[in-house]
């Protein structure tokens, strides 16, 4: 059942409209809050795996009651995220909280056939992104008072991976953004701990979604997924944000500065099975 904890806050999502994105923002409407839904498409990923993917992550929201509006985002673009913003704060005349889970992942592929146009887009939606992003949250935050019962001035939930925290074959590129997502979370929270604006981080496992599927169909790739993963099964979005909606509530207001990771055992060690 619903506490209703999150009434009267606005959340912005990047990559709202599959996957962990958005099941994060079905999590943060079903406690209340407002959401600003944005993605590149208002339509789910076909290839997903969400029993509802016909409905869009808005409609259902607003279907069930909630509040939500969508903004096409590419994160790698200013203006588009500029534009984002401002439109949270004309329909709802804040940002209490942003979620930036939108990422680029390309499929696996050796350290020296990786090339520089594949960093280039890793790091400008992955990084880039992700900061351009922030930075904004930060400076609106900044402009609103503290909510004496939340414990802050806004939120800031980043979505790194496991793939950041150990070395991992095929995803150089890859591991390598989201490991600087996991720093950026510390240095920013240590910056804007003063000013109660709390910056955390998920770092999700294997997780089913659309993005990840030509995984999940390699029997190769998804049996040693498997085998690194001690938890009897592979993650769900919905793991990925009851994690992010902790960090949203009034509850976890002194904690900033986390990497949580939300990956089934997997970066705890070799398993006693391998």
């Amino acid at each position: 059942m619903s506490s209703g904890s999150l009434r009267g806050k606005v959340a912005l999502v990047t990559g709202s409209s599959s996957g962990m994105g958005r099941a994060i923002s079905i999590s943060l409407a079903n406690e209340g809050a407002k959401l600003v839904c944005c993605d590149l498409r208002k339509e789910a990923n076909p290839t997903g795996y969400e029993s509802d993917i016909a409905i869009s992550t808005v409609d259902l929201i607003v279907q069930q009651g909630g509040s939500a509006t969508f903004a096409r985002v590419d994160i790698s673009s200013s203006e588009e995220v500029e534009a984002a913003f401002k439109k949270s704060i004309t329909e709802f005349g804040r940002v209490d909280i942003l979620i930036n889970c939108a990422g680029y992942w390309a499929p696996f592929r050796k350290f020296v056939e990786e090339d520089d146009e594949l960093w280039s887009k890793m790091t400008a939606v992955n990084v880039l992104g992700t900061a351009r992003m922030s930075r904004l949250a930060i400076q609106q935050s900044l402009e609103q008072n503290i909510d004496s019962i939340w414990g802050s001035r806004g939120r800031i939930i980043n979505i790194s991976s496991c793939a950041g925290h150990f070395g991992f074959p095929g995803e150089v590129a890859y591991s390598s953004t989201k490991a600087a997502i996991d720093h950026m979370t510390r240095s920013g929270a240590l910056e804007y701990a003063n000013d109660f604006i709390n910056i955390n981080c998920i770092a999700p496992g294997v997780v089913a979604t659309g993005m990840a599927r030509q995984n999940f169909e390699n029997q190769d790739i998804i049996g040693l997924m498997k085998r690194a993963t001690p938890w009897p099964r592979l993650g769900t979005a919905e793991d990925i944000a009851g994690a992010v909606l902790y960090f949203c509530l009034p509850q976890s207001q002194w904690v900033t500065g986390q990497v949580l990771s939300v990956d089934g055992g997997m970066t705890i060690g070799v398993t006693a099975s391998q």
